[in-house]
């Protein structure tokens, strides 16, 4: 009489395994991806201006930022269709070719060519979008109610380890290509005294983009190895049941949703902000003549951003089990303050004019040194963690039906906002985003408590549905058994 039970919970386990498994397998993959664009990120301005110190006819010096405008360009336009095109192939494919445009991009500049780089930002735009849509398909076709909650909050904080990879990757690259014995003139302009900006020397530069683009191609093998079935009982199955064209209307139905108009603000803030904490801010480091001899400053931005987002992914997955709506209201408010404490340290730390062009300037009140460094990234990434996770779960939450629709919405409005951004870096200066990024946290949070708090009702409301519909099925089901 006891069999059943062991074989129960044996079912139960294997299960459990194989979700595991799928889950890791996923993780992996992220983290390989992002391992090099996340790193090339920091450095992407820095880079493409020493190279055009170098040869000034080979990619204009601000390259670094309008690359990525084209990046974040691609990606708004592949976010209208990438959902329709989960459903019209599957989340295995869309991971599979997300891989492929994310390696296409480090490799070219193994043979740095404008026309090359312009087009593998875009493709990596493209393999952001892709990336996105494939992850949550594949997330909900092997995650139960049950799981869904752990699978993701396991899934972000491995993912955010891609920083921390990243930094090491590029403080012993660093500390190879700086010895003089292996690149003398690089060494000398690199770690000279002050007057030159930190610059970066050809084998740095390939080694670098060598090992990204290595470590990137290890996510196309994994895709390719990803399990396929879905898991018993998961939330959303991988079987196609919206047609190509059926998806594009509900992308269309979702775009103009009054939902999505409300949390506009947030979505542009989460776009802007990250252009300021990857890009622009970590340029700064680099262009400040002051930290020429701080060459290790980049790999010590990345850790810390890689620490500060694993620190704050495992504390909002902590409090949301013990305090009800905690990833709302709460982390919306925690991440906003945080931002502008970022603003504020960035103001003070940074010279005014550093996110153009190198600048022997002095800052408001003090130069960064490397602790400094790595507590300001600590607090910038835990302030993306925050403002990425409220979006998560507000598009889940607001729009239960149209997920994947709500997501890619979310997304076109947050990489509209850095591709602007990017767009227009080069006209801007320190200022600008120290003081436009808090007054957007302001009128973000009004928006989105407002929206919150009408899901919050909505839930309630389909909550207190569901009781009664049970209690009317179990009245039911009492009558018939005393009937009979």
């Amino acid at each position: 009489m006891d069999t059943p039970k062991p074989s129960t919970s044996s079912g139960a386990n294997t299960t459990r395994r194989f979700e595991m498994l799928c889950i890791m397998m996923l993780t992996f993959g992220q983290l390989c991806i992002m391992t090099g664009y996340d790193s090339q990120s920091f450095i992407l301005e820095s880079v493409i201006h020493s190279i055009h110190e170098k040869e000034p006819e080979r990619i204009s010096p601000y390259a670094g930022y309008y690359g990525q405008a084209v990046c974040y360009l691609a990606y708004v336009t592949a976010c209208f269709f990438s959902p329709s095109f989960l459903y019209a192939t599957s989340a295995k494919t869309t991971l599979l070719i997300s891989s492929i445009c994310f390696t296409s991009f480090p490799l070219g500049f193994l043979f740095t060519n404008s026309y090359y780089y312009y087009f593998s930002s875009a493709l990596n735009g493209i393999g952001f979008a892709f990336y996105y849509t494939g992850n949550g398909g594949y997330i909900t076709s092997h995650s139960t109610r049950k799981t869904i909650e752990s699978n993701v909050s396991l899934s972000w904080c491995l993912g955010c380890c891609c920083m921390i990879v990243g930094s090491i990757i590029m403080a012993i690259i660093t500390a190879v290509t700086q010895a003089p014995e292996i690149l003398e003139t690089a060494a000398k302009i690199t770690i000279g005294g002050h007057g030159i900006e930190r610059r970066f020397g050809d084998s740095e530069i390939y080694l670098l983009f060598s090992v990204f683009a290595a470590i990137s191609s290890l996510a196309i093998f994994i895709f390719m190895l990803l399990p396929s079935q879905d898991v018993a009982n998961c939330i959303e199955s991988s079987d196609k049941q919206v047609s190509f064209t059926d998806g594009m209307k509900l992308m269309a139905d979702t775009l103009v949703s009054s939902k999505m108009f409300k949390l506009a603000p947030t979505f542009l803030l989460t776009g802007i902000h990250t252009s300021f904490w990857l890009s622009v801010f970590p340029t700064t480091l680099t262009f400040n003549m002051h930290n020429s001899k701080l060459i290790y400053l980049p790999a010590i931005y990345g850790f810390g951003i890689g620490i500060g987002e694993t620190i704050m992914g495992c504390i909002i997955s902590t409090l949301s089990k013990r305090i009800t709506d905690f990833g709302l209201k709460p982390t919306m408010l925690i991440g906003c303050v945080l931002t502008t404490v970022f603003c504020t340290v960035a103001l003070l730390s940074t010279p005014y004019n550093a996110t153009t062009t190198p600048s022997h300037e002095d800052p408001l009140l003090f130069q960064p040194s490397r602790v400094t460094v790595f507590l300001v990234a600590v607090i910038g990434g835990m302030s993306d963690c925050c403002l990425c996770s409220v979006r998560s779960v507000i598009c889940a939450l607001a729009m239960p039906k149209r997920r994947a629709q709500a997501f890619s919405v979310s997304k076109i409005y947050q990489s509209l906002g850095s591709c602007v951004i990017f767009f227009i870096s080069p006209f801007l200066n320190l200022y600008h985003y120290v003081f436009g990024i808090p007054v957007l946290c302001f009128f973000a949070c009004i928006f989105f408590f407002r929206q919150a708090g009408q899901t919050q009702v909505m839930e309630r409301k389909l909550t207190q549905e569901l009781e009664e519909s049970e209690k009317r099925w179990i009245a039911k089901e009492l009558e018939a058994m005393q009937q009979a």
